[in-house]
């Protein structure tokens, strides 16, 4: 597909965000949870459906948006529009002296489910990897995307780096009572998670994102289950962690 075809169905930002507060609101916090996950899980059509391959001329307003901002197979952000919010929220964040959080989650041990239980079991365990972090997160303002094969991305708005290592404990332990249940087999996960900050950790997208991976392979190397926050950046544009 030719960067003129993606331009006639992506939706522009304005239209963008009129459209995903309906869209987000879906998952959690104006439905309860049972809902909310069959919704996730429901075979027929919606956001969260796996994509199959249509004509241009056939997509429905749901499958633009799922090419859009959606993860093909998780019920996620996909990484293009995590990165665009992401800087969005930065500029916020700098322009009226609000903190920024953003942690990136590694679920352990995935290549080994795939060997060991085969490509179902490993697409049953992302899935609900994903779903455990959705209902940990703020609906309305926390966002949840796919940053890699075995890993997640969580921006934290309006979050300093003391509330970013609560949630990411909350889901630390949400993860060691997740079992999931492949065949005959019980299935466990567990999580290497890397947290950085704004201000703190610098301020650009791209270096406080490779900063919580690299705090997050750091857990992962050490045996995972755990949690760190990525080194303060020397020379940041702001130090500490608020301003207060």
């Amino acid at each position: 597909m030719t960067n003129s075809d993606n331009d006639e169905w992506i939706v522009k930002d304005s239209a963008v965000h009129r459209r995903m507060a309906d869209v987000r609101n879906q998952v959690g916090g104006h439905i309860n949870e049972a809902d909310a996950l069959n919704l996730v899980r429901s075979g027929g059509k919606n956001p969260y459906s796996e994509l199959h391959l249509f004509e241009r001329t056939e997509l429905s307003e749901d499958e633009i948006e799922q090419r859009a901002f959606f993860d093909q197979y998780t019920p996620t952000f996909n990484f293009r529009y995590m990165m665009r919010t992401f800087k969005r929220e930065l500029t916020r964040a700098r322009r009226y002296r609000r903190p920024l959080a953003v942690a990136i989650v590694i679920i352990d041990g995935l290549p080994g489910v795939f060997h060991q239980y085969g490509a179902h079991a490993l697409d049953q365990c992302i899935m609900s990897s994903a779903e455990t972090l959705i209902l940990s997160c703020r609906a309305d303002i926390d966002m949840v995307g796919r940053y890699g094969e075995d890993r997640f991305m969580l921006i934290l708005p309006e979050t300093p780096g003391s509330g970013a290592a609560i949630l990411c404990e909350k889901i630390r332990k949400k993860f060691l009572d997740l079992e999931i249940d492949f065949n005959w087999y019980r299935i466990q996960l567990t999580t290497s998670v890397g947290i950085s900050y704004y201000p703190g950790h610098g301020g650009d997208v791209e270096e406080l994102i490779a900063q919580a991976d690299l705090a997050a392979e750091t857990v992962q190397e050490n045996g995972g289950n755990g949690i760190a926050y990525a080194p303060e950046t020397s020379g940041s544009e702001v130090s500490g962690e608020s301003w207060g």
